[in-house]
């Protein structure tokens, strides 16, 4: 096990950090004005939500970054929610403040929410929507989530990305092991085969994508039925970057009022056109697809919570003819001791498929990666609730440790 001492990292340190820092504290107030009206009988309300963190993240801040270099280890990161309701019409819009953050204040997410039948939970929703493969969405909050990490399937970045082309599969294997610590850039006498973003993840729970969604549910049954403009892997929040749409489908049973079990399915075309010329001839992006099955467990009983997912991810690909595969998987368990105390462990593990280079030697082509997190957490009251934990990361052959305080506090 690696592990280097390093100074407590407890507030944002860089030129512009007190700029994000002093607009989060308006938002903060704003939310405060604009609830107390709604509370008052206004269709608006205005939640926040702040998350500071204590750790000695030293050397492995990388673990946990996302696409936009930040993470849930980050000293600071607020979440400012705004619902609106009129009737039957509901708009949900989400705004992140994360200093470490390539784009410190950015707007998240937001969609309009139709209830189409008066007495039914039926709904359709429409806009820059959440991700509704499997069903870690609702627990990214740190308010939702017993520890302070998120599963790998949902950030970890692998060596593939829907950006560039590598020339082979022997220049993708060249790069195992990168992308979560520096990214990779794959090119040739040309220069860079499309051009350089982050390897993709089994899902982006960071980047919500363009979409529409039929969900809701029918007695002991639960269903979503959407479509997206990117796959799982390959989010959109801008400008499409193919011709192909993504279907998306889930479904849900309570067998008991505790226990409920999901299956998911996703596919879509996950290239960027800037690859179009690297394909072979006659191919085009749109026929490069990622399929994505999954399979939820929440189960509550007594004063214990688990809750499990499981994947497996294809990804067709012009370097090798059966395309490339990962699996993941994450079991939690949490057990409320006493009232207001809760204990809680997650194992984790994203595991790629095996593959043979030019010289017949066998390896998975990219890094495999484990994970133990545990901690404790402590609702001081309602809004406000401290987490301790460690987090262990096995990649690349070592156990790399993390220790961290959190303080979740919503308003």
């Amino acid at each position: 096990m690696r592990r280097s001492m390093h100074s407590i990292h407890l507030v944002p340190s860089a030129a512009g950090r007190p700029i994000a820092i002093a607009t989060l504290l308006a938002l903060a107030l704003l939310g405060v004005a604009v609830s107390a009206r709604g509370d008052s009988g206004g269709a608006i309300q205005v939640r926040g939500l702040v998350d500071l963190v204590a750790t000695d993240v030293g050397d492995y801040r990388y673990l946990n970054t996302t696409n936009t270099n930040d993470g849930n280890f980050d000293a600071l990161r607020a979440r400012l929610f705004v619902d609106g309701k009129r009737g039957n019409t509901s708009v949900y819009i989400q705004f992140l403040v994360s200093p470490e953050s390539y784009s410190e204040f950015r707007f998240f997410g937001g969609y309009i929410m139709q209830r189409i039948h008066e007495d039914r939970n039926i709904f359709i929703e429409a806009g820059l929507i959440p991700v509704h493969d499997g069903i870690w969405a609702s627990h990214t909050y740190s308010n939702k989530n017993p520890l302070i990490g998120i599963p790998l399937q949902q950030y970890w970045k692998s060596s593939l990305p829907y950006t560039m082309m590598p020339n082979n599969l022997d220049d993708l294997l060249s790069k195992r092991g990168q992308s979560q610590v520096d990214g990779v850039t794959y090119a040739d006498s040309n220069g860079t085969r499309g051009y350089r973003y982050a390897g993709m993840p089994v899902m982006y729970d960071n980047c919500w994508n363009y979409g529409a969604f039929a969900l809701g549910t029918l007695g002991r049954l639960e269903f979503s039925l959407g479509i997206t403009l990117g796959p799982p892997s390959a989010t959109v929040q801008g400008a499409d970057i193919n011709e192909s749409l993504s279907p998306h489908a889930k479904l849900g049973y309570a067998f008991t009022p505790g226990l409920k079990v999901w299956a998911s399915f996703a596919r879509g075309a996950y290239l960027d056109r800037a690859v179009a010329p690297y394909l072979p001839v006659g191919a085009t992006v749109n026929d490069y697809n990622q399929d994505l099955y999954g399979l939820s467990v929440d189960w509550k009983i007594w004063k214990l919570w688990f809750m499990g997912e499981y994947f497996y991810n294809q990804y067709d690909t012009p370097i090798r003819q059966d395309g490339l595969s990962n699996q993941s998987f994450y079991v939690q368990s949490v057990y409320s001791m006493v009232p207001g105390w809760d204990l809680c462990l997650r194992y984790d593990a994203l595991i790629f498929g095996e593959v043979e280079d030019s010289a017949g030697n066998a390896m998975t082509w990219d890094e495999n990666v484990y994970r133990v997190e545990s901690g404790v957490g402590y609702h001081v009251s309602r809004d406000l609730v401290v987490k301790g934990v460690a987090q262990m990361t096995s990649y690349r052959g070592d156990w790399d440790l993390i220790p961290a305080i959190q303080a979740s506090f919503g308003f």
